[in-house]
């Protein structure tokens, strides 16, 4: 298997087609106004729609053209708001979690990390990307509330400190995110979650890949 391997994300797709359509639409929109003042409104309309595509194509220009790269020694996400990094060595599981739903074992559509020492992950996870994940796992969690597995208050944003089995405490941004990680452990045995949506693989290659290369170190 050569490495790295680098998966790409699907988030930055047909961004220039979006920048394109809309910079177009956008002069068209304008130049009708000044030949057609009497439908300046509709024209006006046609300008925010025209400024809502050039909007689109800015934000997937601004996504990370990367989701995945898996080296010799780690693996890396790539987060349009940070990222983070796992040696191969701290990790003790990789699959897609399950939950059981009317007599039957279904999966959520995320990959799941389990990490073997969570403070030797603390230097490698952007602050400011622990701050957005805690939200965006918050469909995790909605999950496991209708499941009955845990109640809204436990699924509450913890801020206080996170104290880790050696006695160090962690503040700030990323307390909340490693009391969600211990919590979303619990329930589906992965502390970190790699969604399908941003993946241009299958998943099941992806982890089969991740595996090869973790079984290599």
């Amino acid at each position: 298997m050569k490495l790295p391997i680098h998966i790409a994300s699907p988030a930055p797709n047909n961004k220039q087609f979006f920048m394109l359509a809309g910079g177009l639409i956008l002069v068209l929109a304008m130049a009708g106004q000044i030949l057609w003042p009497t439908l300046a409104l509709q024209f006006g309309l046609l300008c925010l729609g025209a400024v809502a595509l050039i909007s689109i194509g800015i934000a997937k220009h601004l996504e990370p053209a990367i989701s995945i790269k898996l080296t010799e020694n780690s693996i890396r996400y790539f987060h349009r708001y940070g990222q983070w990094k796992l040696d191969w060595r701290n990790i003790s599981r990789i699959h897609i979690p399950r939950f059981y739903h009317q007599l039957a074992h279904r999966e959520i559509s995320y990959i799941g990390i389990k990490i073997d020492d969570l403070e030797a992950f603390i230097d490698n996870v952007s602050p400011r990307f622990a701050s957005r994940i805690i939200h965006e796992h918050r469909d995790i969690l909605a999950l496991a509330i209708s499941q009955g597995d845990i109640n809204m208050a436990q699924a509450q944003i913890n801020l206080s400190p996170f104290k880790l089995p050696s006695g160090f405490e962690i503040k700030g941004p990323l307390a909340p995110f490693f009391h969600q990680m211990i919590l979303l452990e619990r329930l589906y045995g992965a502390h970190l979650f790699i969604p399908f949506s941003g993946l241009t693989m299958p998943p099941n290659d992806i982890i089969n890949q991740m595996n090869v290369i973790r079984k290599m170190r």
